[in-house]
């Protein structure tokens, strides 16, 4: 289970999947800012005012059931936790047990994107990687799919990211790209990754939150393969950025171990200006994808 959720937390988020908003200030914590990092919420500014509210309510719904509700429904366990000293142990494992999210994958596998012509390879044929603009592929039969070992895997952590890679070419001119990203925390792309030899470039946020997933997910299982993109302008952009972001996860990553060496000059300057910075600030225009 990942970060503090209750039944307060899960109230507020209910309120957001039946349509209505949150004050950020009310919300704010890792919990809503992981969501927000998945995609599935999204800040709206109103003046000097901002608020939550919710980009993909199915989506949350299946990422909130397999990684803080054991697999029931947000209204089931809101009502175990409120009465739970009455439930029965029966009747959680029950509700768990029924419940369709909790045996359900949502899909296998992982969405990928290019911007120019990559020429892969899908079960032993020639497979010719071209979407068109405003769209993606989602691969399942990850296991049967191989890329030139030329091509260089770039994970987006962040789902405006991942949409807009054309406004982010200039980070990657002189590279062979191939974008990719996890869906719904799956652990289907770290499984391609381990089946292939490419270098693999993981591009998430500037925190604290956005070095361990790195670590945890990807470092751990590719080793120096598996590198974080760090910009040459980040301390930068990190002396300007967001001080929740770092005040929020501080107490859960303040003794975050840094295995990968490369890291430790990007973490020293997270701590020292108190800030965090958000991948999507190196989109440089949204051109109407």
């Amino acid at each position: 289970m990942i970060g503090e959720f209750n039944v307060t937390k899960a109230r507020k988020l209910l309120r957001l999947l039946n349509g209505g908003s949150i004050p950020f200030s009310s919300f704010v914590c890792e919990v809503s800012l992981r969501l927000e990092t998945e995609g599935f919420l999204a800040v709206v500014s109103h003046g000097r005012n901002r608020t939550f509210r919710m980009l993909d309510p199915e989506g949350c719904r299946i990422y909130m059931a397999q990684h803080y509700t054991s697999g029931m429904s947000l209204e089931d366990w809101i009502e175990i936790k409120t009465r739970e000293k009455e439930v029965a142990r029966s009747e959680q494992v029950a509700k768990g047990a029924n419940s369709k999210l909790r045996h359900t994958r949502a899909f296998k596998g992982f969405p990928l994107n290019c911007y120019e012509p990559i020429e892969a390879v899908f079960h032993e044929e020639p497979y010719l990687l071209s979407p068109a603009r405003g769209t993606c592929i989602f691969m399942q039969d990850y296991e049967s799919f191989r890329i030139p070992e030329d091509v260089v895997v770039v994970g987006m952590e962040n789902g405006e990211n991942f949409r807009y890679i054309r406004a982010q070419k200039y980070l990657f001119e002189g590279m062979k790209v191939l974008f990719v990203s996890r869906y719904l925390q799956s652990k289907d792309l770290c499984a391609w990754l381990k089946m292939i030899p490419n270098r693999y470039i993981h591009f998430g946020d500037f925190d604290l939150a956005g070095v361990s997933i790195f670590l945890s997910e990807f470092y751990s299982e590719l080793g120096e393969r598996a590198e974080f993109y760090i910009p040459a302008d980040v301390e930068q952009r990190l002396q300007n950025g967001n001080h929740v972001l770092y005040d929020v996860q501080y107490s859960r990553y303040r003794y975050m171990e840094v295995a990968d060496e490369r890291l430790k000059p990007l973490v020293e300057m997270i701590h020292k200006y108190r800030r965090g910075y958000e991948q999507e600030g190196y989109i440089k225009e949204q051109d109407n994808i």
